[in-house]
């Protein structure tokens, strides 16, 4: 029976299954030596490969992943898309450097909805950053919609402010598909716009990792990117931190060659085995097929949703958000009348309630509880007369700083409801995760609107400068 189990197992679980069975004398980290039932969560020791120098059963894992994807190189992270986000910024820096660019501090082009480890990643890397934002009356912190049109005079605008004899410093466009709402953009017609812009494109993924399982295959490697951050754990069968960088095989060539060098700069020494070992045993067990049938699930689900008159935000296939804009409930008070039925959302803010299913939900059990809650709470919801939906007229703040110039500055925390606020300027990003996108970024001056984009997300009090 261990032989046959064996079989199933992937490279570096079969080496951690024979390791445990093996009983040795454990005279190496980590310190519980295997006690307490923690047998498979190793460190490096002979056999056991190395991340960031992966060579062996690590390297079978990563090769596996790429041919799932589809990449021509895919690197394992044990940190989040957050550790992804940061190497994939790294190595464009790197080759727009390689390619001749000589601006002390090159700009990546990104959307407004970027995580706050894209905002990190710039003041650890030293680049400054462009944003791209319509003035949008029905604003919210997660989504930031881009067209090829407005992604071309993006690019057009920034160049022509530079000097006319001068290399441009954009060095990448960084997106963010699908978005905490289920929000896609069309990949496929942004790429081609920075690739014939002779720029690379980056794609913070983290959401849609599943989106090469679907029979239309959705991922934004496959449509174009250059490199994706996929949060692995999001959306496949993995402990949480599991993560991979791909990078396409029509990127430009070598631009992988430092991305174990880029992950390490901002990973730990010591990854988690037992994280590595789940990413390892998903490449096993995940079935495209098992994907597909959820999707059909949801869309039943979806569809039974609208007949008791609930609205529908987003158009990405797993997740299920409730537009809650028109309705006497907010996110928080909807997700707290679910909770008492048992159930736990993903997300929820003043506009949206947002759920995230896939293949390991137990059906029909979950859809059965799920529907029959939202039935009893439909009448709740059809209450439109008591909230009017917030606008915003979003704008893009005055910039002072970059938030490189502002890491080692003086702060200050005050409060949000300060009238002296309006003028002041950003010390850091706002907003914990989820969803780690800020209405205000590092060296951004406050406005009136801003302060009540924050009242409205329920933010109390901000970090400005001293």
């Amino acid at each position: 029976m261990k032989d046959k189990k064996n079989q199933n197992l992937s490279s570096l679980g079969k080496f951690i299954e024979e390791y445990k069975l093996s009983d040795g004398v454990r005279l190496h980290m980590p310190g519980h030596k295997g006690a307490f039932g923690f047998e498979e969560d190793l460190t490096e020791i002979k056999g056991a490969d190395s991340l960031y120098e992966a060579e062996g059963v690590i390297l079978d894992t990563e090769t596996e992943a790429a041919s799932l994807f589809g990449s021509r190189s895919t690197f394992l992270g044990t940190e989040g898309s957050s550790q992804i986000i940061k190497a994939m910024c790294f190595l464009a820096l790197k080759h727009y450097h390689e390619e001749g660019g000589s601006a002390e501090h090159p700009v990546i082009l990104a959307s407004r909805n970027a995580h706050k480890a894209f905002i990190y990643a710039s003041m650890l890397l030293g680049f400054d950053i462009r944003w791209m934002s319509r003035e949008d009356s029905a604003y919210s912190l997660c989504k930031c919609e881009l067209t090829p049109v407005e992604l071309e005079k993006y690019i057009d605008e920034f160049n022509k402010t530079q000097e006319q004899d001068r290399k441009s410093d954009l060095a990448a466009v960084f997106v963010t598909s699908p978005d905490y709402l289920g929000n896609m953009l069309d990949i496929k017609a942004l790429s081609e716009v920075a690739h014939r812009k002779g720029l690379l494109f980056l794609c913070d993924n983290a959401h849609g990792a599943y989106l090469k399982l679907l029979k239309e295959d959705l991922h934004p490697l496959s449509l174009g990117a250059d490199m994706t951050a996929d949060s692995a754990h999001k959306t496949l069968p993995v402990l949480t931190g599991g993560a991979f960088l791909h990078v396409s095989e029509n990127a430009p060539a070598g631009l992988e060659k430092d991305a174990k060098k880029a992950l390490l700069m901002f990973g730990s020494t010591s990854p988690s085995y037992l994280i590595m070992n789940s990413v390892a045993e998903s490449l096993k067990r995940i079935r495209k097929s098992d994907y597909d049938e959820t999707v059909q699930k949801l869309a039943k689900l979806k569809g039974q949703l609208r007949a008791l008159g609930y609205v529908l935000y987003g158009d990405e296939p797993l997740k299920l958000v409730i537009d809650l804009r028109n309705s006497v409930l907010t996110g928080p008070e909807f997700a707290e009348a679910l909770r008492s039925y048992g159930i736990e959302c993903e997300y929820a803010d003043p506009d949206f309630l947002v759920t995230m299913w896939s293949p390991y939900n137990r059906y029909p059990r979950d859809t059965e509880r799920f529907i029959s809650a939202l039935s009893e709470l439909a009448a709740d919801y059809l209450k439109k007369a008591k909230k009017k939906p917030a606008e915003f007229n979003f704008t893009l703040p005055q910039v002072h700083f970059s938030p490189r110039d502002i890491m080692f500055l003086p702060h200050k925390t005050v409060s949000v409801e300060d009238p002296s606020l309006i003028g002041k300027i950003a010390a850091d990003a706002v907003l914990s995760c989820p969803p780690a996108v800020s209405p205000i970024i590092a060296g951004e001056e406050f406005t009136e609107n801003i302060v009540s984009i924050l009242l409205h997300y329920g933010v109390t009090s901000v970090e400005i400068l001293a």
